[in-house]
């Protein structure tokens, strides 16, 4: 599948939704106390740019299990009402292991799960990070078991790979023929609510003892030192002045060692996210009426 590109408009029309978004997260962990910080490509934007890439189309934030905890109780009741919360008690259809915070009114349908009945707003990214284990075997062990209990996670609602199931996906992922197979059986005898359990168990396992990172597990670029998490510093980004690790700059080569500001042709080739549908509710771009724009390459059926 050819994959379409934004326009400039586009660009500045989502990142104007999204530093609304991150703006009502930011309000209620302060009044609240919880405390989050960014992460991936929002956190390189607030390093070189102070502000989203200008290619970006999402924004990350991270909070410490204890915090995602409290967030996810207080904030169903606290949001204002253009904001939803989309996690598994909200939003029980969705395919991801952590929460989103959506606009309501908007649209942001990507095209791997365009068919999942869920929130399809535009959203930003809201991630737990665990303790994990100091000993390299134990954090390889725990981080395969909590990829294979998010793609099961994941197979509830979207099969994207070629074995064992109708893949939704033009590139499936390069899984074999015998995860698969574990996958699928795993979807058949559990159910939804019982994998996510199994998941924060296996998340949370070195979260009662102390250990030199903290890190949302399923990746290998979000890691924190615990010692970084005592010294949070408000950071400006955008219109905003939002939380981020004191060390940034040591944060991010720590997960990106070859850290650097991209140039043009680099920019270029980020591919983002690219909805097969994005519209902007009222209020975004006023001096233009909302924009939805579909993209006719649809993906195919694998």
């Amino acid at each position: 599948m050819q994959n379409r590109t934004y326009t400039s408009r586009e660009l500045d029309c989502l990142h104007g939704v999204l530093y609304d978004l991150l703006g009502e997260a930011d309000r209620v962990c302060r009044k609240h106390g919880i405390p989050y910080f960014l992460i991936g490509g929002t956190a390189i934007g607030a390093l070189y740019d102070k502000a989203i890439l200008p290619w970006d189309d999402d924004v990350d934030i991270g909070m410490t299990r204890d915090a995602y905890n409290r967030f996810l109780q207080v904030a169903p009741a606290e949001l204002g009402p253009s904001y939803f919360l989309s996690c598994m008690d909200t939003d029980p259809h969705i395919p991801y292991y952590y929460a989103k915070l959506k606009k309501n009114g908007t649209r942001f349908v990507e095209p791997l799960f365009r068919d999942v009945p869920m929130h399809q707003g535009i959203y930003i990214d809201i991630l737990p990070f665990d303790h994990v284990p100091d000993s390299r075997l134990l954090h390889r062990l725990q981080r395969a078991a909590v990829n294979f209990l998010k793609c099961c996670l994941m197979g509830k609602e979207a099969w994207l790979w070629r074995y064992f199931g109708r893949c939704v996906s033009p590139n499936p992922s390069k899984r074999g023929p015998l995860p698969c197979l574990l996958n699928r059986l795993a979807d058949m005898f559990f159910t939804k609510r019982q994998l996510y359990r199994m998941m924060l168990a296996v998340q949370g396992v070195a979260n009662r003892r102390p250990t030199r990172y903290v890190a949302n597990i399923v990746t290998t670029t979000d890691y924190l030192e615990t010692a970084y998490l005592e010294h949070l510093a408000s950071v400006p980004f955008g219109p905003l002045m939002v939380s981020a690790p004191a060390q940034l700059e040591a944060f991010l080569r720590h997960n990106y060692p070859t850290l650097h500001r991209y140039n043009e042709e680099e920019q270029a080739r980020v591919a983002g996210h690219r909805p097969d549908e994005l519209s902007f509710g009222d209020g975004v771009c006023a001096d233009k009426p909302s924009s939805v724009i579909q993209n006719p390459l649809k993906p195919a059926i694998s």
